[in-house]
């Protein structure tokens, strides 16, 4: 029997784009608008996605209600949050709010253009992403995307790989404005890695006062990961921790801020100020974090490539926070 995809929406495109999604994944759509009795099929069918509308005043409070009603407190362990992906016509940035949401794990902003194709990508992370542990960039890249890796085990490799990666993109046909974006945020997860996973005994972060611009070996834990891939459509870049110390509610603080937002200030250099992620997120990327507590965290960037910079800064991205203990 195939997988079933639960919608809980009366958005007129969500059924076509959702349709698309369970055909490259072998399932089929049922569409529930109704909370209540949605809850109802999952307490009896075992949903490979569960992806609810909400831009509807209250449904999702609601639907978190019904949840509860049915399967107790935090869903008695029978629930988990990254079964569920919501979907809006406004950016993340404007719907803060949802962050809070026990449900929150996968959010994307529908797609304003190429309808198929991004339900088509959407569905290739969804089978890339089905098992603990995965989101193998290999399985995000088509055929064509072959993957070379590099172990980070200086702290000046950071601004190193940035400028190779720079210039591995624009070797690659891909507009220089485009590729100064993508290294930027290749500069901005290794920074994360290096400085802000490590942690002491008792979980304390051991960089936080530390300039970002400190040139160190690494430890052979503090040793990071990174894949790098290019299809010819889509570039992919992977940057594995062996820490596993991502908090899940400052993650979700700093990628949903809204960084255009004149009130909102960071002060140059401050340590963990958190303002690089919501700029990587709003700037086009679809941003993919999986931790696993105390033992690593995975965060994969993913770009069309598009010719021109108006379609990649408005492409269809996406982003997920998988949180595993």
């Amino acid at each position: 029997m195939g997988m079933t995809f639960l919608l809980i929406s009366d958005h007129p495109e969500d059924p076509a784009f959702l349709a698309e999604i369970a055909a490259h994944n072998g399932g089929a759509v049922q569409t529930v608008p109704d909370v209540k009795a949605a809850a109802e099929v999952m307490a009896s069918t075992e949903c490979a996605g569960v992806f609810i509308d909400v831009d509807a005043p209250d449904r999702l409070r609601e639907f978190e209600a019904a949840l509860q009603a049915k399967f107790g407190l935090i869903g008695g362990g029978r629930l988990s949050a990254n079964v569920f992906h919501f979907m809006s016509d406004r950016p993340l940035a404007e719907n803060r709010e949802l962050t809070t949401s026990p449900l929150f794990a996968n959010f994307m902003q529908r797609p304003t253009q190429e309808h198929e194709e991004a339900a088509r990508f959407y569905a290739r992370y969804l089978k890339a992403g089905s098992t603990r542990n995965s989101n193998d960039l290999e399985e995000f890249l088509g055929e064509r995307g072959g993957v070379q890796y590099l172990k980070i085990q200086h702290s000046d490799q950071k601004q190193e790989v940035a400028e190779a990666v720079r210039q591995y993109l624009m070797q690659g046909k891909i507009p220089p404005r485009i590729s100064n974006i993508i290294a930027n945020s290749v500069d901005e997860v290794l920074m994360n890695a290096i400085f802000d996973a490590p942690t002491d005994d008792f979980g304390r972060p051991v960089y936080t006062a530390t300039e970002r611009n400190q040139s160190r070996p690494l430890t052979e834990r503090e040793t990071s990961l990174m894949k790098i891939g290019f299809d010819g459509f889509f570039v992919g870049v992977t940057v594995v921790d062996q820490w596993g110390s991502l908090d899940r509610a400052r993650l979700l603080h700093h990628v949903s801020i809204n960084y255009k937002d004149s009130d909102y200030t960071v002060k140059q250099g401050q340590a963990g100020a958190g303002l690089g992620l919501a700029t990587i997120f709003q700037g086009g990327a679809t941003l993919i974090y999986e931790c696993t507590a105390r033992k690593q965290t995975k965060v994969t960037l993913i770009y069309r490539a598009y010719d021109n910079y108006r379609s990649f800064k408005n492409q269809f991205h996406f982003f997920q926070a998988k949180f595993h203990e």
